[in-house]
């Protein structure tokens, strides 16, 4: 079981198997009531369904609370519908890949959008109910993915038979909430739902990873419109004796007179507005504008109070004007301008950067990108990521710079004396230093043997799992210190990457994952066809051998002894052969003995159908290399020979490039369908497994093209992130 209760498998056990363990936990639940062997989190969904009256061995699927045209409505009016293509983005690749159907709810857990393969959603539909419109609360479904996240506001995965509606069995969820940053209220939830079989632990990190993302993106789009309030409705007397403020329907203060005088982040708002007491004591009034999505408040003097109460000015705040008609509100209003654009120039950035990380760009590419849009966006001459490593060193990743040759990518810095990084890792929150005067430590050394010290520099932690991964660094040589709020807009970089290595980490460790189950079961074969080769088939021989000596020492006249005799031998001899072909299929000796070109050759002089081969691998190459090819090349043969109805098959091998290159291609009738459970989606995991590719082309009455590409050097897949 993983480590995190939140999570319901983990990259080293098979879901299958872990699914026959959940439904004996599930079985002696029913029977015995027993919870001792289930995670907390469903150990307590499991409380609440059971409380709200689910029959986990006779339910319903869940009831359909809308209509196509209802659902249609409440998603168009719904917050996070605007967020769609961001979460089609985020998830497309990871729902197509690991055969997933995209999911959004509100926040009872109402399905509004349910995205993917249509004969995926139509197993959904027809299997459970999984449509638009039905509620999967843990009042309306049981403990699922989303009910549960709803209940517990919480990430979660529910895998096969922890879900407790038998129903659901067959199935796998990982689903994570998203909450307004208006004022944290529970949005929705965004789901990733599959199979029970294609369950890994990668689904449940991407699903909170794009939580989170639209969490960021509603957070700059509600920055971006506080500033167009800012700019719409701020008069120039909140910089002088007026106290004036600007607040958010939600009572969330946009805008704040320097003295403070709204006194909180949030004040209760009256209904409308009107007059109100601020937490300081003071009296104020709050004038609504903008469709009553922003209030002005005003302080208030006690003559003035009864006038205030007659309601608010038909004049909009941003078009007060002075005696001589130049609005009041100028210089503020250029400085909101300002601060306008500079959000818009964020969001950019973000956005640019999020793109590469949804589209699973390469970590140096997404180093390289932060460290460049950091800088240019602070105006800072330099932006660095670095790696912090267990031996107390940090390494550079990623460095830009407009103008020196830079720190070189790979360079390790020790983290002694005073330097940004070093207090970045020590307090795990963002640091800055204004001044380097009087300041020495290795860091600095390095800045002065590659480029020069800089004038300043701020950083922020990228926090992986609850630990400090690295930091991110803008230096300037700018007499001029950073903006106040610097610190905060590199934080907004520092999530991604980490929501970026939160997902490669994932990936790495389920392909390597999946290499090692690879590498394991080809041993096993290996070992198993040397057993049989070394043991059972010598002892055969050795009983042929004695066979015909015994036959040979029989009298003439025992005619129909020897006949006998010959009969036995000649079906050992046809066992003998068929544990050959047995052994062959279990592991070819020739493959362990010559390689894979020999062991190719074999396999096409052996094949029913005739094979032209053209082989373009003289060296031997790693042994899941050879596997992996062997078998594709093994499969695709016997699949041609039993359904092809092919007249000729040309098989291809060649490495080039430090690729393995292995194409097969018939002339049958095509029309081969891997997602139809063909040998294919075996062959699929080995080469995926490997990190290589496999395409299959198979036009009905034009054949079927397999091609295949692994890495020659045969290095599994490992994390690039020095974990």
């Amino acid at each position: 079981m993983p480590s995190n209760e939140w999570l319901a498998v983990d990259v080293t056990t098979s879901p299958t198997t872990r699914a026959r363990e959940l439904r004996q936990i599930w079985d002696d639940f029913l029977g015995k009531g027993r919870l001792d062997a289930v995670r907390a989190p469903i150990a307590e969904s499991w409380r609440r369904s059971r409380a709200a009256g689910i029959d986990p061995s006779h339910s319903r699927a869940p009831t359909t609370f809308a209509d196509r045209a209802d659902v249609a409505k409440r998603w168009e009016a719904h917050p996070l519908e605007a967020t769609a293509p961001l979460i089609r983005e985020t998830l497309g690749a990871v729902a197509d890949e690991s055969e997933h159907l995209i999911v959004v709810t509100d926040a009872d857990g109402l399905l509004l959008w349910v995205d993917g393969n249509v004969k995926l959603r139509s197993a959904a539909a027809d299997s459970m109910n999984f449509v638009e419109g039905a509620l999967w609360s843990e009042v309306g479904a049981g403990t699922n993915a989303i009910g549960t996240a709803v209940a517990a506001d919480h990430p979660v995965q529910v895998h096969a038979a922890e879900h407790l509606s038998e129903i659901v069995h067959g199935w796998t969820c990982s689903a994570a909430p998203i909450h307004d940053p208006e004022d944290g209220r529970l949005l929705g939830i965004v789901d990733l739902t599959g199979r029970m079989r294609t369950a890994n632990p990668h689904s449940f990190a991407v699903a909170v990873a794009t939580a989170r993302a639209v969490e960021a993106h509603l957070r700059l789009r509600l920055q971006e419109q506080d500033a167009q309030a800012r700019v719409r409705y701020l008069p120039n007397s909140i910089t002088n004796s007026e106290h004036v403020g600007l607040v958010s329907l939600a009572g969330r203060v946009i805008a704040d007179h320097p003295d403070g005088f709204l006194g909180n982040e949030r004040i209760d708002l009256p209904p409308g507005g009107g007059e109100l007491i601020l937490p300081s004591g003071r009296r104020a009034y709050a004038e609504a504008v903008d469709h009553e999505e922003v209030f002005v408040v005003r302080a208030l003097s006690e003559r003035h109070a009864s006038r205030a109460r007659l309601g608010p000015t038909s004049t909009p705040v941003g078009n007060q004007r002075s005696g001589n008609g130049v609005p009041r509100d100028g210089a503020d209003r250029r400085r909101a301008q300002m601060e306008l654009r500079r959000l818009a120039e964020e969001q950019a950035a973000l956005r640019r950067v999020a793109s590469l990380v949804a589209g699973q760009a390469a970590p140096d590419e997404i180093f390289g990108a932060v460290a460049e849009e950091v800088a240019r966006l602070l105006r800072a001459e330099r932006g660095v990521v670095c790696r912090y490593e267990p031996d107390e060193t940090m390494t550079v990743t990623a460095y830009w710079s407009d103008g020196d040759g830079g720190v070189p990518v790979g360079t390790r810095v020790p983290l002694q004396g005073l330097s940004v990084a070093t207090m970045v890792k020590k307090t795990r929150g963002p640091s800055r230093f204004d001044s380097y005067d009087g300041v020495s430590s290795p860091v600095i050394e390095v800045a002065r043997r590659f480029a020069s010290v800089p004038r300043s520099t701020v950083g922020a932690p990228i926090v992986v799992d609850g630990r400090v991964w690295g930091t991110i660094l803008a230096s300037s040589v700018k007499s001029e210190p950073f903006a106040d709020d610097t610190e905060a807009r590199i934080m907004r970089f520092a999530e991604l990457v980490a929501t970026a290595i939160s997902n490669a980490v994932g990936r790495a460790e389920l392909a390597a994952s999946r290499a090692r189950l690879v590498t394991t079961a080809d041993e096993v074969r290996r070992r198993i066809e040397r057993d049989l080769h070394d043991g059972t088939q010598q002892r055969l021989v050795s009983l042929a051998l004695d066979l015909h000596a015994a036959e040979a020492m029989i009298p003439r006249e025992l005619d129909e002894l020897r006949a006998e005799l010959s009969r036995m031998a000649t079906g050992l001899a046809a066992a003998m052969e068929d544990l050959n072909a047995i052994s062959r299929g279990i592991h070819p000796a020739i493959l362990s003995k010559g390689g894979l070109g020999p062991a190719l050759r074999s396999l096409c002089r052996r094949a029913p159908v005739p094979v032209e081969l053209e082989l373009g691998v003289f060296a031997r190459l790693p042994d899941p290399v050879e596997v992996a090819a062997y078998y594709v090349a093994s499969e695709s043969l016997t699949n041609i020979a039993k359904h092809a109805r092919a007249s000729v098959v040309n098989v291809f091998a060649e490495v080039r490039d430090g690729i393995l290159q292995l194409a097969i291609q018939d002339d049958g009738v095509g029309g081969a369908d891997p997602s139809r459970g063909s040998g294919l989606v075996g062959l699929r995991d080995r080469v995926d497994a490997m990190g290589g590719t496999i395409v299959v082309e198979s036009p009905v009455g034009k054949g079927t093209h397999v091609l295949v590409a692994l890495p020659a050097d045969g290095r599994a897949v490992s994390s690039p992130f020095g974990e």
